[in-house]
């Protein structure tokens, strides 16, 4: 499993002893925290006690409406070609649905920030530190964060509109309990031993440090530390995520390298047209790449029959029809020899195709216009 940094639309701040009465999911990202969820808690950003593991794991409270200015100021210094703007698009929809608005944005990072303590025994001092460093407090942090965001490299385009991450439930739901400041538990004092001590108590306060207050335990269950579970309950019927992304649909398409002549190439062409029209959940470029890999393999299958038919029916007539063809490979060889180029051409979409898709992007190439991309794909 994944470890994943969680964004989530509350009405209340937690920490105040009060339960949550709405925590709705609006996005999750795999292995990192993007820099689309640090600009949207970047709203008087602050730390709260984590609402998904145990304390005392912190996770980070924001504005809901000033995170999404700061958001806007980004994407309005953003290029103007059309695939930016329609992942700006694509997160404008959806932080502009009734449903998903709210007073504050919470971002729990405890899953992400745990992947890099170097004390597996206590590492939440380690996570708390770099929680800290994520939280932007006033304007000239909101502007740092802004300007190094422009100065992102095209393929991290992702990482600052959110494109494929936007979903309203989420692989951890907070239970929306109570959530309380981590307390440090005083130690019980002790009765003095009936027995006479050689040390005066000052002298011995001096050189023996105090008893240290207990550390609060671990996630429960914690079966390896890099991986501590969170407290939250996990939706196992009602899961929106993982939402395809088209990248599976693309790489299906190397079946065509298995080494049986044609069969690879009618096996590949086949199952991209069967699952790039699955109805399962998808991003909307997700949605788009999966028909293009089904508009794809369509036109590599029928190209297939074609041309290796017309092979064979060249090889069976012109040799019959004069001896001279059958000692040469062309022009019976003609068909054959543009199906290897066209299936060279499959193996190079197929691996771009699942490339682009895994960053988020679309690829369409040309072909056969049979299918369309169907909407609500959510």
């Amino acid at each position: 499993m994944a470890n994943r940094s969680y964004l989530y639309v509350v009405d209340e701040a937690p920490g105040q002893g009060a339960p949550l009465t709405r925590v709705t999911g609006l996005s999750e990202w795999n292995w990192d925290v993007p820099l689309v969820h640090e600009l949207l808690v970047s709203g008087s950003g602050r730390l709260v006690p984590s609402t998904i593991w145990d304390a005392p794991a912190t996770a980070i409270l924001g504005d809901f409406d000033q995170g999404v200015a700061n958001l806007e100021r980004l994407f309005a210094q953003l290029p103007q070609d059309e695939e930016t703007q329609r992942q700006v698009a694509e997160a404008r929809s959806a932080l502009a649905d009734p449903d998903k608005r709210g007073r504050y944005l919470l971002l729990e990072v405890a899953e992400i920030h745990v992947l890099g303590v170097t004390d597996d025994d206590n590492p939440f001092p380690e996570m708390r530190t770099e929680a800290e460093g994520m939280v932007c407090d006033s304007e000239r942090d909101v502007e740092l964060l802004i300007r190094y965001a422009l100065e992102q490299p095209a393929d991290k385009l992702d990482e600052l509109t959110g494109s494929g991450s936007w979903a309203n439930n989420l692989y951890f739901a907070p239970t929306g309990d109570p959530q309380q400041a981590p307390q440090i538990e005083q130690p019980q004092p002790q009765a003095e031993p009936a027995v006479d001590i050689a040390v005066p108590s000052q002298a011995w306060d001096q050189t023996t440090p105090p008893q240290a207050a207990p550390q609060l335990a671990l996630p429960a269950n914690q079966q390896a530390p890099q991986f501590p579970p969170p407290t939250g309950q996990p939706q196992q019927v009602l899961l929106t995520r993982p939402l395809s992304n088209g990248a599976t649909q693309w790489a299906l398409g190397l079946l065509a390298l298995i080494p049986f002549p044609f069969i690879g190439a009618l096996a590949a062409g086949i199952v991209m047209i069967i699952t790039g029209r699955s109805r399962g959940p998808a991003t909307d470029a997700g949605e788009r790449n999966r028909t293009a890999a089904s508009n794809w393999g369509l036109t590599y299958l029928i190209a297939t029959v074609l041309l290796v038919t017309l092979h064979f029916s060249l090889l069976v007539n012109l040799a019959s029809f004069n001896e001279s063809f059958a000692t040469s490979f062309y022009p019976i060889g003609i068909p054959i020899t543009i199906w290897v180029a066209v299936s060279a051409v499959h193996i190079v979409f197929s691996i771009v195709g699942c490339v682009k898709a895994t960053r988020g992007r679309v690829f369409k190439p040309v072909a056969l216009p049979f299918f369309r991309p169907r909407v609500h794909v959510r």
